[in-house]
């Protein structure tokens, strides 16, 4: 019983205000009631902060899509071309908006509702202006109502959950240090693994209650900077931590000590830290402050070694130095904001957004919603009588920005529950409302139907179901004071979605092809070029001066090979294995963290590269480097096209060869040269660069191995 009462909450609280909704905008007279409902079905979520932030979205969105509609109407009140060059551009620029890291819901209402007015009103532009203020007053009202009702009946804060997954992260972090900074680790074992993969789903749900607790938690809110920061910053930690824990592995795997003096003292001062983190987020004041442990080196030991593992040693060294000025800034931004810093600290000002070349798999989602709204745009004007009119332009604009959205999922996935919705929503119309006479009946209905469709689709798995099968049933009832009954309704919705879906289908095969395993191999593709041309991209001149040009192309490829694993593990979810003979979904994943550390190793790589300071040593080590990077792009390549054409033994017997020979070029220039010529930090210098060599080298060839457990063949393969 209690589960039931547990589970029935936020149904009923939807069902309730989508009545109330109704029930004032029919005593009004407004026209289309159902907008002020869909506002209610879209905002309604499990905690009030995620409510009334996805509220504020919406009603924030619409306000500006009105603006940009009449703005539109009243610059092409007769040139229906121009018109809808201009629609599609703004469509667009929302589009390639909602499908970046901030405020995708804020975007999304803003594309689809200009749209929506502009094929309400265009027709008619005399009445425009109502048109557009009954939208505002119609979301406006569906949002207040379900506002009201969340706060007065059972309001579930967010509090409790943010601040319980940002103790896990501080936890989590502290057991990932604990499990790989251990003697005899293994970076590649499956309790590290897994603490990292935690890691990560942590910081994503972080992320997604950070926005909730805003709204909804006002010692949040005060101090949503250094929040924001302290998100930015646990992201970054996790990153550092992993990259200590492969060098400490590497070093371990190699026989090499590590030579770090205090690594006991230190340890234990970083869980020190973790503690008083978590303490700090619980409410408690830290009990000390933090201390500095100065992380040298054994002298002696580290003459005793061979230039390869002092390269190794350097690394793991600057690692633990960055580690600890990482806990260190997360643990005075974790005093901020909860409130234990001595002094009131200006909180950071977040920083304008730098220009950037444009992602790619952004514009093509672009490109996908123009194509199709251009496709339902072109049937309405050239087609006679085509199902729908301008509402199939709208949905197509509405549909084409879901799948753009969620590109990786199938249409055959959308489409089903979409007709189950449609059917449903036919059958009420035709079979139910007739019957009815008066409010009371009608809001029992709207109650029950409301009420059933949220409880028996509750679960999250459902929600691209449940919120198909309100938006279908509310949509085609069409409840209205006037109320009308035609069967010319029902015959509309069936044909249209058919015809609006073919469009779809159009633009999931063109201009790419957008079938899981094709888009897979094609991520796959941009990040062994990007990592080929950041490879290309290093200049012998240590004096050389980056152009604009030359720093956009840099970002954007190191943008690339930091984003693309992400997406890839996206499109991993939603691969069919059974139509890939030879492919384990347990192999795919494997490939992910392999990419990651690849990506790391060559961003740290072209770091290291771009802060050399003597050119002496950048030319004498000319030759060799310049071997190294030529093998290396031409396979980064090959890996593009064929990700597992290079078997990985004849692979590392080659790499080795490369890599032996780069050192014993290092150790004959620093041998041979003087104290004049190259100083204490050019060696130190000359050990991270041959680190960094080498640790781009192990990533490739651990890709290698994993990629080699997969069959590529049938993923190249066309298949309808």
């Amino acid at each position: 019983m209690d589960s039931f009462v547990e589970k029935a909450r936020e149904p009923f609280k939807t069902a309730l205000a989508i009545v109330i909704s109704y029930g004032i905008a029919l005593a009004m007279d407004w026209d289309k009631p159902f907008w002020a409902a869909f506002a209610v079905a879209f905002v309604s979520l499990s905690t009030a902060g995620q409510s009334f932030n996805k509220a504020a979205m919406r009603m924030f969105g619409t306000l500006v899509a009105i603006v940009a509609a009449l703005t539109l109407i009243a610059l092409f009140p007769q040139q229906r071309w121009e018109f809808m060059l201009a629609l599609s551009l703004y469509a667009g620029i929302c589009t390639y908006l909602m499908t970046g890291p901030k405020k995708q819901y804020f975007w999304n209402v803003s594309g689809f509702v200009c749209v929506l007015l502009c094929m309400s009103a265009g027709p008619d532009p005399v009445n425009a202006f109502d048109t557009a203020i009954l939208r505002a007053q119609e979301t406006g009202l569906g949002i207040l109502v379900y506002s009201l009702l969340t706060s007065l009946l059972w309001p579930v804060s967010s509090r409790k959950d943010f601040f319980a997954v940002a103790g896990q992260l501080a936890s989590g972090q502290r057991q990932f240090c604990q499990s790989g900074l251990k003697p005899g680790n293994d970076s590649d074992g499956g309790q590290v693994q897994a603490l990292k993969g935690q890691l990560l789903q942590a910081q994503t749900k972080f992320k997604e209650l950070l926005d909730a607790a805003e709204s909804d938690t006002q010692e949040v809110w005060e101090v949503r900077r250094y929040w924001r920061l302290y998100q930015e910053q646990t992201s970054k930690l996790t990153t550092v931590i992993g990259s200590c824990v492969k060098s400490l592995a590497d070093l371990e795997a190699s026989g090499t000590p590590h030579l770090v003096t205090e690594l006991d003292s230190f340890l234990v001062e970083i869980d020190h830290r973790f503690t008083a983190i978590k303490s700090m987020l619980t409410g408690q004041a830290p009990e000390r402050e933090p201390r500095e442990i100065n992380l040298t080196l054994d002298t002696s030991g580290f003459k005793a070694l061979s230039q390869f593992p002092r390269a190794a040693v350097v690394v793991f060294h600057a690692r633990l130095e960055q580690l600890d000025q990482m806990t260190l800034s997360l643990f005075e931004t974790t005093r901020n904001a909860s409130g234990f810093g001595e002094d009131e600290a200006t909180p950071p000002r977040m920083a304008f957004p730098t220009l950037q070349w444009p992602d790619p798999d952004r514009m093509l989602a672009v490109t996908r919603v123009v194509l199709t709204l251009w496709l339902a745009f072109l049937a309405w004007v050239y087609v006679d009588s085509i199902p729908g009119g301008t509402s199939m332009v709208t949905m197509a604009c509405v549909y084409g920005m879901i799948m753009a959205g969620i590109p990786m999922v199938t249409l055959r996935t959308v489409f089903k529950p979409l007709m189950a919705g449609v059917v449903y929503g036919c059958l009420v119309y035709m079979l139910i409302l007739p019957h009815l006479s008066g409010f009371l009946s009608l809001g029992v209905l709207l109650f029950v139907t409301i009420f059933s469709l949220c409880y028996f689709l509750s679960d999250p798995k459902q929600a691209l179901a449940k919120t198909f099968a309100l938006a279908m049933f509310v949509s085609i009832a069409s409840i209205d004071n006037q109320q009308v009954y035609s069967f010319t309704v029902v015959a509309t919705n069936m044909l249209m979605f058919p015809v609006l879906f073919m469009f779809l289908a159009i633009t999931a095969y063109f201009p790419v092809n957008l079938r899981q395993e094709k888009s897979f191999l094609r991520l796959l593709d941009r990040y062994f070029r990007s990592c080929a041309d950041l490879l290309s991209g290093m200049q012998r001149d240590v004096h050389h001066t980056e152009t604009r040009f030359e720093r956009l192309r840099k970002a954007f490829h190191i943008r690339e090979i930091s984003s693309i694993p992400t997406k890839l593990a996206g499109w991993a979810k939603f691969l069919n294995v059974k139509v890939l003979p030879g492919t384990d979904a347990k192999n795919v994943q494997a490939l992910l963290p392999r990419l990651q550390d690849l990506a790391g190793q060559t961003r740290e790589l072209v770091e290291v590269r771009s802060s050399l300071r003597n050119q002496e040593l950048v030319d004498a080590l000319g030759d060799e480097a310049l071997d190294w990077r030529r093998k290396l792009q031409e396979v980064l390549v090959n890996l593009g096209s064929a990700p597992a054409d290079l078997q990985q033994e004849t692979y590392r017997t080659h790499l080795d060869g490369l890599i032996q020979r780069l050192e014993t070029r290092i150790r004959e220039v620093l041998e041979q040269s003087t104290a004049e010529q190259f100083s204490r930090e050019d060696e130190e210098d000359s050990y991270r660069l041959l680190g960094a060599y080498r640790g781009v080298s192990e990533s490739l060839v651990g890709y290698t191995a994993a990629a080699a457990a997969i069959d590529w063949a049938p993923w190249h393969e066309e298949r309808f």
